[in-house]
């Protein structure tokens, strides 16, 4: 038996082992709807359809009119139908060179499977709009819909509506046209069970917008999103022992440990300084074979190679600006079969060189100016075949080119050091990469502070100096310094001390002496705030108020400014209220004065003070005197003149009264003028009872007796009393007390 039929055998064995039935009425297995920009607010519509030759419908798709729905702001804008491109219909099995004619495509009865490519498309009208939404809901003709197939194995497609794909394709360009992105690598890739796989649509973008790569789920007929089988998601689609996705290139790595046909559908989105413009949505079939005779080959970027730039993994971090970047990729397959390498996606101005392609280890060398370019991430998509037959190995694999601004640092002072304190500082660090390494060294650069920086700032307090800051990030090859410099500078923060100085008309002039803090250097200003060389002066030959500014000065340091006022005051009008005139001898007096607010009396001696009023016993000719001081201390004088002084002590006894609560007369006693040392009154009633006693003067009898009313009638007194004077009263009587 030959070596080409135990090929065809060892395949069909394969696909009938992962339920490859040419019965099942489905003949897709993946596709994609794109627009391109032409001029204008012309757009061509591309959909393209990867049929399965041996599908039962497979004929359908040559000369199929497959509708698509166009909306606008959500509300339906138009219907058509696309025409076939016949001259852009291909097969794209993967297959080798010498078995291109024993496909499924060639005959349906041939084992080894394949697919052709349909592509169909039309010219419409999109005018500026925030939101356009292109639909193909599945329909190819009136007969025939666009279904996936029955074999898949992480969701079940098991009525009409799930059978049939439904694509979707996102347009803004209400500021500007735009094209998606393109694809290079087939949609209906085949691994091999328990071997580590690669696979990246290899998409590009013609208008070098950022493109943002995410899984999500397949869409059947009518906009629902299909079920996976658990485990299965749109985020984790494949039976694998470890699966990883790139949303920044979309490449995907993944260990499959099951046989499988597994529906993946990628959504690429594209954004203009950080504005979605638009997306894309890819479905496809991801087919695991049981065993396999080849594996696709490999390439591996070289460390030693790279120039200005830092590998990671198939990642190559680089500084804007910093200088050429240029690297290697080594190429090489297991079994050792020739290598056919592609690349697409190079940034403008780059250069790619493949050297011994064809050969079983091409290598590509990548040369970049980097000159002038915006940051961002930059994908080259590197495609892969051997040369395998029947079946070749086929990989894309991204080789993301991630080329970022320089750390940048600046600061700003949050508060200044007053000429007292440390100055507080915050650092504002961005770009680069994250955690960012910051470290401070002094003027003889001796390292005094390093950070991690995760958030763009940093705050610290630094003493007077210069210092150079040093910033860098793990993985990127640059770095950044930066130097600043710390002054004295703001305001003190203590003022003078002193007090607001108050003085007397005709008072000394008193020294202006406010203290400083620290040795601090007092300054002075008029009230309009301009300095005086030297203090300022006053007088107190006049009521006036002198007013300046004042502050105190350390270094460069000033203190706010304060109001220094000097305040000559008048002097009160004090008066004496008590008037002048005839006196008792003892008479006691309380002196009262108006017009300050405190008051000082002579002669000293005579004076006594109840309740803080000043109170004398006047037994001789006496000048009193009253010094007043208004709120500001200052004096004023006033004086009063007692030189009459009479000897009086006389008395006179009424000889009738009313105790009837009239207010007039209700009372009993006898009149006093003059002042007396003793004093004792008692009256008796007709029978000799004493019924009223007093020794105040100033008592008078109610009336009463035990507490009751006293009988009208006559009544008796008897009075002895001593006046102030010298002489005595002892005198008896009698008076009526009238009701």
């Amino acid at each position: 038996m030959g070596m080409a039929r135990k090929l065809k055998i060892l395949i069909l064995i394969i696909f009938i082992s992962v339920s490859w039935h040419k019965a099942i009425a489905t003949h897709i297995y993946g596709g994609e709807l794109l627009y391109t920009h032409l001029s204008g607010d012309d757009y061509q519509i591309t959909l393209t359809l990867y049929g399965d030759c041996a599908g039962s419908a497979f004929n359908s798709l040559k000369g199929a009119t497959p509708t698509i729905n166009i909306f606008r702001d959500s509300r339906q804008h138009a219907s058509y139908d696309l025409l076939e491109n016949t001259a852009l219909r291909s097969e794209v099995s993967a297959v080798c060179p010498e078995q291109e004619d024993s496909t499924t495509c060639k005959n349906p009865t041939y084992a080894i499977p394949g697919v052709t490519k349909f592509v169909y498309q039309r010219t419409v009208s999109l005018p500026p709009s925030r939101y356009w939404l292109i639909v193909f809901d599945g329909v190819l003709t009136a007969q025939t819909a666009a279904g996936r197939s029955n074999s898949i194995t992480n969701t079940t497609i098991s009525t009409v509506s799930p059978k049939i794909m439904r694509l979707e394709a996102m347009l803004n360009n209400l500021n500007a046209p735009n094209s998606s992105p393109q694809y290079t690598t087939t949609p209906t890739p085949y691994y091999c069970i328990n071997v580590q796989q690669q696979y990246n649509q290899g998409a590009s973008d013609s208008d070098n917008d950022s493109l943002v790569f995410n899984l999500i789920p397949a869409i059947q007929k009518g906009g629902q999103k299909i079920v996976y089988n658990n485990p299965y998601t749109s985020t984790e689609p494949l039976a694998a022992s470890g699966f990883s996705f790139n949303y920044i290139n979309g490449q995907m790595i993944f260990f499959p440990n099951r046989v499988q046909q597994s529906l993946v559908v990628d959504k690429v989105e594209e954004y203009r300084d950080t504005l979605l413009i638009g997306s894309t949505m890819r479905e496809m079939t991801f087919i695991v074979l049981p065993s396999c005779s080849n594996n696709a080959p490999t390439s591996k970027l070289t460390a030693n190679s790279i120039s200005n730039g830092y590998i990671d993994g198939t990642n190559i971090n680089v500084c804007n600006n910093s200088g050429p970047l240029s690297f290697s990729i080594q190429t090489s397959d297991v079994e050792n079969n020739n290598i056919t390498i592609k690349t697409r996606g190079e940034p403008l101005g780059s250069t790619t060189t493949i050297n011994n392609n064809g050969s079983k280890s091409p290598t590509i060398n990548f040369t970049w100016p980097l000159q002038n370019v915006k940051a961002g991430y930059y994908n080259i998509f590197v495609s892969h075949e051997d040369d395998n037959c029947p079946l070749t190995g086929n990989k894309t694999i991204a080789y993301t080119i991630h080329v970022i601004d320089s750390i940048t640092i600046s600061h700003e002072v949050i508060k200044e050091t007053e000429c007292e304190h440390l100055q507080h500082i915050r650092f504002n660090i961005s770009k680069g990469l994250l955690p960012r390494s910051v470290s401070v060294y002094d003027l003889n650069n001796k390292l005094i502070r390093s950070y991690t920086d995760s958030i763009g700032v940093i705050t610290d307090s630094f003493d007077v100096g210069t210092y150079t800051v040093l910033a860098k990030s793990d993985g990127l090859p640059c770095n950044t310094t930066y130097v600043f410099e710390v002054k004295d500078g703001g305001t003190y923060p203590h003022k003078p001390e002193y007090e607001q100085l108050h003085l007397c008309l005709h008072d000394p002039v008193a020294p202006l002496t406010p203290i400083a803090i620290n040795s601090g250097q007092i300054k002075w200003y008029t009230i309009e705030g301009i300095e005086l060389a030297t203090p300022p002066t006053y007088n107190t030959e006049e009521v006036n108020i002198y007013s300046w500014l004042i502050s105190q000065q350390i270094d460069v340091c000033e203190s706010t400014l304060d109001t220094f006022t000097v305040s000559v005051h008048p002097f009160p009008q004090i008066n004496i209220i008590n008037g002048e005139g005839t006196l008792c001898y003892g008479d006691g007096i309380f002196l009262l004065a108006k017009g300050g607010i405190r008051y000082e009396w002579e002669p000293a001696n005579l004076i006594k003070y109840k309740n803080d009023s000043a109170f004398t016993t006047v037994k001789e000719p006496t000048t009193y005197i009253v010094t007043g001081y208004s709120p500001y201390n200052c004096p004023s004088r006033d004086s009063v003149n007692y030189s009459n002084i009479e000897q009086c002590c006389t008395f006179s006894y009424p000889n009738a009264f009313t105790p009837n609560d009239d207010g007039s007369n209700d009372g009993w006693k006898p009149i006093v003028y003059g002042n007396v040392d003793s004093y004792l009154l008692s009256v008796y009633n007709r029978w000799g009872e004493r019924v009223f006693i007093s020794s105040d003067p100033n008592e008078h009898w109610r009336g009463t007796y035990a507490g009751k009313k006293a009988d009208i009638g006559t009544y008796f007194y008897l009075l002895r009393a001593n006046c102030t004077t010298g002489k005595e009263e002892v005198k008896s009587g009698e008076f009526i007390l009238i009701r």
